[in-house]
Formats: structure tokens, sequence, C-alpha cells
């Protein structure tokens, strides 16, 4: 696939960097739902960020306004946006950019794509090889599919946790029939290897929905797997995810 030429098609908010961060030599960006925030979204990408980056490396967290890739609305912005900054508390070299969720207000109704998110990403932050974005294996094998893909995939890390080898990585990206033999080649250098972490925000949710109908009234009182300490209380404080 071919390189083309980002055109921002939203209206975009803009958003104050923080110096440090712009100017580090290497910032991750992971986008996400994080609805809500789990040890997986913050581990994954803090791993992902040394293995690639070393220890000086920033991470860029990126809560998504409304993903065109899925049908569920999402828990109100102030809520995730907090989550997220209890699961990152006492951590280093992180940021929560916000601007697909100011972005939202200027653009109602509409989806936010990453090709608009990345092009705005660039701007800001600026671009080159020290700029990139964490995906998982699963979403590479579908990015020929995402919105103006052309623009930004070249620019994509990704995360491998135990699935596969990189026969088997290179074989599956060849199976798509998107990729030529250079593309292969380019994905395969982009691969950083992560620990497996067997969490998803779905899971947790349906967990908390669980608990909460054994209950009948009253917040869920028991932990749930995956979730921070932190979030886990503000959760339950305030009766989030109780319909899953």
């Amino acid at each position: 696939m071919g390189d083309g030429v980002a055109q921002i098609e939203r209206g975009y908010a803009t958003i104050a960097v923080p110096g440090c961060a712009a100017r580090a030599d290497r910032v991750l960006f992971l986008g996400g739902s994080f609805d809500p925030v789990h040890m997986g979204h913050v581990g994954l990408a803090l791993s992902a960020a040394r293995a690639w980056g070393g220890d000086e490396a920033w991470v860029v967290f990126v809560p998504a306004a409304r993903s065109p890739h899925k049908d569920r609305e999402p828990t109100a912005d102030r809520h995730r946006l907090e989550m997220l900054r209890l699961a990152l508390r006492g951590r280093r070299r992180w940021w929560i950019w916000d601007q697909e969720l100011r972005d939202a207000g200027l653009n109602p109704g509409e989806p936010s794509y990453w090709a608009d998110t990345w092009a705005i990403a660039k701007q800001t932050f600026g671009g080159g090889d020290g700029r990139a974005f964490l995906i998982g294996t699963d979403q590479a094998l579908s990015m020929h599919r995402w919105r103006r893909s052309n623009e930004f995939w070249r620019d994509a890390l990704v995360m491998r946790r135990g699935d596969g080898s990189d026969d088997d990585f290179a074989g599956a990206l060849r199976g798509t029939g998107a990729w030529s033999e250079a593309d292969i080649g380019h994905w395969m250098s982009r691969v950083v290897d992560v620990p497996v972490m067997d969490v998803s925000s779905t899971a947790i949710r349906e967990g908390l929905s669980a608990r909460e109908n054994a209950r009948g009234e009253g917040p869920v009182r028991q932990a749930v797997d995956g979730l921070d300490p932190g979030v886990f209380r503000y959760i339950a404080e305030r009766g989030l995810y109780r319909d899953g």
C-alpha cells in the first residue's frame, strides 16, 4: 500500500502539549475506549514503550470519543478520563491527550477516525521515527480496512503477546492480500514482544455487572481481576457498569 498525504476531515481543537512530552525523542501513542482502563492497557503500553524507546520514552493515552468499530456508546468522558488518571498515578512519562473527546463536540454524531487523530498528533508532537502508535497483531491484520490507512500504517508499532512467531504473523499478513512483500518486511520490523496479560474491558464490565446483579442494590464491593484498586473504588462508588 502506498503512502498518502494526510487531510484532516473533522473540525479539531488546539490543545497545549507538555513541553517534556513534545520534546521527547520517543513518544508512543495508545488509542482506545479505556472503558474501563485496566492493567493490561497500562502495563502493555509501558512495556512496549520501553522495548521500543528505552526508559526515556513517553506514552500518550488517547481516549476514543466514538469509535467507528464499536456499537456500544462509551461511558461518560469524565469518568474514563478520571479512571485513566487513577490507573497511571505514581508512574512516570505519561500524558492523557483528550483530543478526540474535545473534537467530538465540534463534530456531533460523527465517529472518530484514527487517520484524523494521527494527522493531528504529527502536527502537534512532530513526526519522524520517534513517533509511533501501538496496536495488537489483530489490529495490524485488519488495518487495510481502516479509513485512509495508507496515510498512517507505517507508523504503527505492533505488540506481540506470545501469540505466534514471525512466520505466523508474516503469513497472516500475506493472507489478507493487502500487502506487498516490502510492506510485510516493514511490518515485521515494527514488532515488539510484550508480556501476556489475559484481561479485557469487556470481561471486566461483564464481571462488574454480574456481581452487581447478584447483590441487587448498592455498589459492588468485591474487587475484579485486572482493575487497579483505585479504579475499582471509583467504579464502585459511582455505580458504573451495572448493566455490563
